[in-house]
């Protein structure tokens, strides 16, 4: 590749202020990365790329003259949100610059059960201004306090509010996306409802956003409640309903698989040795109703603590999604992770795939509502809510773990590639409608190339 043009660099320099410009050291290492490190693969591809500059613009036309000078020079231009992605979302392939939207953070408003803010709003602090006006976000990720609404979006899927509301992708959650065009004369674009669902999750190949609407659901009280046992099927079949009971207002329901719940060093004085747990965050009036029926099946209920509001720490959802994962990895460096979505028969499937890597195989259970429209192919669940889950592995070496994930697959559990940087491609008309976009609003192919591997313009790809 080119030398990045030391005439760019003083140009974005004057547009957002040296302050804002990061042209080396540890601060643009850290800015260059995410957490891609819970991959072995990805450790192997990514460790040693990095942006040229990363420039932090702080309002929108700032950010449209970044786009335009970036586009002039024909540079790599990568969006960056919270850094909390798993697969390299933000990690330049090609260098060139990476715009963080860190500074673009203002709550525009919180009305009439929608948020309307810009792409780097922290989640943490949209959650509690949904809360003061009596609202709250139907789902977010493990990384709250730290991800961006833009990255969120851009980058994430679902999380804590999915086994009520399913992902972001689901229902009517996402009511409009504005992005910016990378084009010398930047345009304004806006896309609503089933349109703005094309932008989403593209890993900020299609247009960079400015301006996100996403629907709320109206606030609940929660407690936080973790039940135990060393009997794991008397705690999957007593989870599993829980997650099914529509009558029970919830935000999590996760289960784990013992030795998990030993990683999670800050809640030792509360779980047994030996013991399996599954986490409930539940609305606080059917508490007593909820832990009573745990008991009553044979669980013990270790850990029971009202959520503040505003929202403030212990979180029992800093212990689930990929954070699990997080805290594994610190124990235990050989560990990382699939992304594992069961059948019908999830608890044969279980049995059976225990049984070829019982040393080697984690189970941890996420289980989400299920979009109607999306409950189709092989493997689809058609029940309301479906059971997930993000399982530990022990890693030895790429042929053993190629061997448990095609055991996985021989068994109907679908697992998500966790291997690759790569945007997930989806069925042909998913992917022709991402190409249609690109094409509008990237015509030169410059925004995070080379993770929509299938698109034919990468003027980076050396042949």
């Amino acid at each position: 590749m080119p030398p990045f043009p030391e005439s760019l660099r003083a140009e974005l320099r004057a547009l957002v202020g040296a302050e804002n410009l990061v042209e080396g050291g540890e601060t643009l290492k850290t800015l260059s990365l995410d957490y891609y490190w819970y991959s072995p693969a990805l450790r192997t591809q990514l460790d040693d790329k990095r942006a040229d500059v990363v420039v932090r613009p702080g309002n929108v036309d700032e950010l449209r003259a970044v786009l335009a000078a970036c586009c002039r020079a024909g540079v790599a231009v990568t969006p960056r949100g919270g850094g909390t992605g798993n697969y390299g979302q933000c990690v330049p392939i090609y260098g060139g610059a990476v715009v963080d939207c860190t500074r673009l953070d203002r709550i525009h408003s919180v009305a009439d059960g929608v948020v309307r803010a810009e792409p780097g709003a922290r989640l943490g602090p949209i959650e509690t201004a949904a809360r003061a006006a009596g609202w709250e976000l139907r789902c977010y990720p493990s990384t709250w306090m730290k991800a961006t609404l833009g990255g969120f979006f851009g980058g994430g899927a679902g999380g804590i509010g999915g086994v009520r509301w399913g992902g972001i992708a689901s229902g009517d959650t996402v009511k409009s996306i504005t992005i910016l065009t990378c084009e010398t004369e930047p345009r304004t674009l806006r896309y609503k409802g089933p349109e703005a669902m094309v932008a989403l999750r593209t890993f900020g190949t299609t247009g960079y956003m400015t301006e996100i609407e996403m629907r709320l659901a109206p606030k609940i009280d929660y407690d936080q409640l973790a039940f135990s046992t060393p009997d794991w099927n008397r705690l999957l079949e007593w989870t599993d309903a829980a997650a099914r009971n529509g009558a029970w207002r919830k935000r999590v329901a996760s289960q784990f698989q013992w030795p998990i719940p030993s990683y999670f060093k800050p809640l030792k004085k509360h779980l047994r040795d030996g013991e399996h747990v599954s986490f409930l965050l539940v609305d606080r009036a059917q508490t007593d109703e909820i832990a009573a029926a745990a008991e009553a099946a044979g669980l013990a209920v270790v850990y029971r603590r009202p959520l503040a509001d505003p929202p403030k720490p212990p979180f029992l959802s800093d212990f689930t999604y990929n954070h699990t994962t997080l805290w594994a990895m610190k124990s235990d460096p050989s560990i990382t992770y699939v992304q594992a979505g069961f059948t019908a028969d999830f608890r044969n499937q279980f049995e059976a795939w225990l049984r070829q890597f019982p040393d080697e195989v984690l189970l941890h259970l996420e289980w989400g509502a299920v979009d109607p429209a999306r409950a189709v192919g092989p493997g689809a669940v058609p029940e309301a809510i479906g059971v997930g889950g993000i399982p530990l592995i022990r890693y030895r070496d790429d042929a053993r773990f190629r061997e448990i994930l095609a055991a996985a697959a021989a068994l109907g559990i679908y697992i998500g590639s966790t291997q690759t940087y790569h945007l997930p491609e989806g069925t042909a008309e998913t992917v022709a409608a991402r190409h249609a976009l690109k094409r509008a609003v990237d015509p030169r192919g410059l925004m995070n190339p080379g993770k929509l591997k299938s698109y034919p313009l990468n003027p980076f790809a050396v042949a």
